[in-house]
């Protein structure tokens, strides 16, 4: 599962950017997550998302499964179809954040079985997707690697 998480602020053209990305077949799932912007900023930019690009699109505001450790996520396994577990990789959107995970304790963990998707986030790329998914996530959730190209 491939998940595009939007810009946290403004870019040029963004509605043009984000209804091309997301018709283009490569992502699954879009998260909505502008966390300064007021609910009819919102909306207004919900309502200039294509009618396929809507049916995608997950409100980030309003998602409880940002996990940073494995006892969050045991925490919500059962609740939630999936989360993001980070940071997995350096992030490149945030300066500073670095991976925070032993790639053999992720391994170890995510072989247990649960009902909830782990989705890896923090510093995903195209070249890190497979390494990602051999840990044993169910899928990347990408944000910088993406929108540093626009911005």
């Amino acid at each position: 599962m491939k998940i595009l998480i939007s810009y946290p602020i403004k870019l040029n053209n963004e509605v043009a950017l984000i209804n091309e990305l997301m018709t283009s077949g490569e992502w699954d799932l879009f998260h909505l997550r502008k966390p300064n912007y007021s609910s009819n900023e919102l909306l207004e930019l919900w309502n200039k998302l294509d009618n396929d690009v809507r049916k995608k699109t997950v409100l980030h505001q309003d998602f409880k499964g940002s996990c940073h450790s494995f006892e969050e996520v045991e925490a919500i396994d059962g609740q939630l179809p999936y989360c993001f577990l980070s940071p997995i990789f350096d992030s490149i959107s945030k300066q500073g954040y670095q991976a925070k995970f032993d790639k053999n304790e992720l391994k170890a963990f995510l072989k247990k079985k649960r009902t909830i998707k782990v989705i890896g986030l923090g510093g995903v790329t195209a070249e890190n997707y497979t390494e990602l998914l051999e840990l044993g996530f169910d899928g990347g959730a990408f944000l910088g690697s993406v929108w540093g190209k626009y911005n």
